[in-house]
C-alpha cells in the first residue's frame, strides 16, 4: 500500500541529489534541491523504515501461509533493507548536524 508513494519519493530524492550536483548551491534552485535531498530523504527513509518493519512483521505472522505461496521466511534478508534505511537516516542527520545549514555565521 505504501510501496508506490515511497518509490515515487525515492525517485524525487534521487533526481534532486543528481540535480544538486550540477546546480550551484548558492542559487535558489540549488538550495531547494539540497533541501529536498536532505529533508525529503530523511522523511522518505523514515517512511521506508516503517514500511520494511511492517513487511517483516506481516511475513513473520503469516509464515505458514506465505510459505505456501512460494515466499520463504527470510528475516536476515529483510532486515538488511531495514539496516540500510537506518544507515541512510544516520548519514542525513549527521550531515545536517555537521553544518549542512550554516545560517548562524
Amino acid at each position: 500500500m505504501m510501496a508506490g508513494p515511497l518509490a515515487i519519493g525515492l525517485g524525487v530524492v534521487v533526481a534532486a541529489s543528481i540535480g544538486s550536483a550540477f546546480v550551484a548551491p548558492t542559487t535558489a534552485l540549488g538550495a531547494g534541491m539540497y533541501s529536498i535531498s536532505m529533508y525529503g530523504g530523511l522523511l522518505l527513509f523514515s517512511g521506508m523504515m516503517l514500511y520494511n518493519t511492517q513487511q517483516v512483521v506481516r511475513v513473520a505472522e503469516t509464515y505458514p501461509l506465505s510459505a505456501e505461496r512460494g515466499r520463504g521466511y527470510d528475516p536476515i534478508n529483510q532486515m538488511i533493507g531495514l539496516y540500510m534505511n537506518i544507515i541512510n537516516i544516520f548519514v542525513r542527520v549527521a550531515m545536517l548536524l555537521a553544518g549542512g545549514g550554516n545560517r548562524r555565521r
